[in-house]
């Protein structure tokens, strides 16, 4: 196999300036040409299809369809049309918007050649690795955060987001399951910091999204936040909107690149089938059935066990044997039962019930990453019925906030045996759901009552 990453010479010529040097050997690369080396061999250890084995620099006709962070894996056996790779400026600010714009104009660029680009992933393979120092410890906010946001976006959007530079309290394996969670944490984001006062740009009305902004706001980097932002808005709501940029374009001088393509995917979007968003069925999480016997199933340390999806990507697995272990112990009812709940039989006669982590798998990699905690362990599983699984990953709002809530008050004990610092509005925020500090109380005191008028119940 001989395959090589073609990158931009500007991209080249930017890590050996005087300040990103001095990060990249913070790092512990010692020079522009190690720090693309262990690029390679990060990538070659995520994906099971790629062996790259050096790199080169595009030529001018390659350039023209490429961002100075964009670039593109070429060789043989690779099982997609074209595989794109994206990088985040090295030195930067978490308040840039430094997602946006290193990667629309090469969205927009690969849209002109298909417009089905971002939607189609047996063709095209699109991988974000995260080459940024944010400041000074790499630290996002403990809390939901505008980078977080971005990084939704950007699976949301189809993206494999990979932390080059591990970054603190930040996930890279979450989306948005929802036009309307992605539009409650966008309210959240404008609620509690005014310079996220941009996403006050998308408003829903009649199950028609609506982009509008006053001619004042387009300038600077707006145009490509803007249809970043409307792009995920698109991808988190699939068929079940319509979309209408008109507010936008109509106040535009001329209509560029981006909005050019942008209107383009909005008129696609409104006339094909995308994909289905809501589904009846949460889908099993992935399990290991390993060999091994573990010696202890509550070893809260045990190193994550990681394999290999559909999709050629290496990703955090669960052992069944504890999910089972957990669900037995449970006698097989469901964490939220009271005296209404229904249950149907499985195939082995039990209640059927589904393993649920509290702190989503999602997490594994920063919980790990910070404190040696492996999530798949019985303090972080339970049981819960397929309707209560269901509300709490595509539910609205006001449903999965309950069931969080109830969750939290359930189980704190056990929660806080392996993360002592957990909060209701950090566990919702795991869950794309931002609470403010009086909406957080309000909730707990709901969730104590609905836990004690169910134990009464039952």
């Amino acid at each position: 196999m001989n395959q090589t990453l073609v990158i931009q010479e500007k991209f080249f010529d930017s890590l050996q300036e005087v300040k990103n040097l001095k990060i990249l050997r913070e790092k512990g690369c010692s020079s522009a040409n190690d720090f693309l080396n262990k690029i390679i061999n990060k990538l070659n250890d995520e994906f099971n299809f790629l062996e790259i084995v050096d790199y080169r620099f595009q030529s001018k006709t390659e350039m023209s369809k490429y961002s100075q962070y964009s670039a593109f894996i070429e060789g043989d056996n690779l099982p997609f049309e074209k595989v794109v790779v994206f990088f985040t400026p090295i030195d930067s600010k978490m308040g840039n918007v430094i997602i946006e714009q290193s990667l629309m104009p090469t969205i927009c660029n690969q849209m002109e050649e298909s417009l089905t680009f971002l939607l189609d992933n047996t063709r095209y393979k699109k991988i974000v690795v995260l080459t940024s120092k944010i400041n000074l410890k790499n630290e996002a906010p403990v809390n939901y955060n505008k980078f977080q946001m971005d990084i939704n976006s950007l699976n949301t959007l189809n993206f494999d987001v990979i932390p080059f530079f591990n970054i603190k309290n930040l996930s890279t394996d979450t989306k948005f399951n929802s036009l309307t969670e992605y539009l409650d944490m966008s309210d959240y984001l404008q609620k509690i910091n005014i310079a996220n006062s941009q996403y006050k740009f998308l408003r829903l009305e009649n199950s028609t999204l609506f982009g509008d902004c006053e001619k004042s706001d387009l300038k600077g980097e707006f145009h490509k936040s803007f249809c970043f932002r409307f792009l995920t808005a698109i991808f988190s709501g699939g068929n079940d909107y319509n979309y209408n940029i008109d507010g936008v374009l109509a106040k535009l001088p001329k209509l560029d690149n981006q909005f050019a393509n942008l209107k383009k995917f909005v008129d696609y979007a409104n006339g094909k089938v995308l994909f289905q968003i809501h589904t009846a069925v949460i889908p099993v999480e992935d399990t290991i059935d390993s060999d091994d016997e573990l010696e202890n199933l509550d070893d809260i340390h045990r190193i994550p066990e990681r394999g290999i999806d559909s999709a050629g990507r290496k990703r955090f697995k669960t052992q069944k044997k504890i999910r089972d272990s957990v669900l037995e112990k449970a006698n097989y009812i469901c964490n939220c039962n009271d005296s209404k709940h229904f249950y149907f039989e499985s195939i082995d006669l039990h209640n059927y019930v589904e393993g649920h982590h509290v702190v989503p798998m999602n997490r594994q990699e920063e919980y790990y990453f910070d404190e040696n905690i492996n999530l798949d362990i019985p303090n972080n599983i339970v049981p819960l019925c397929p309707n209560c699984h269901c509300q709490i990953h595509l539910g609205s709002r006001q449903a999965r906030i309950k069931i969080i809530s109830e969750l939290y008050i359930r189980n704190k004990a056990r929660l806080l045996s392996f993360k002592p610092n957990l909060t209701l509005s950090l566990l919702a925020s795991y869950y794309n759901i931002g609470l403010e500090s009086e909406e957080e109380r309000d909730w707990l005191k709901r969730a104590e009552k609905i836990v004690e008028d169910k134990k009464r119940s039952v």
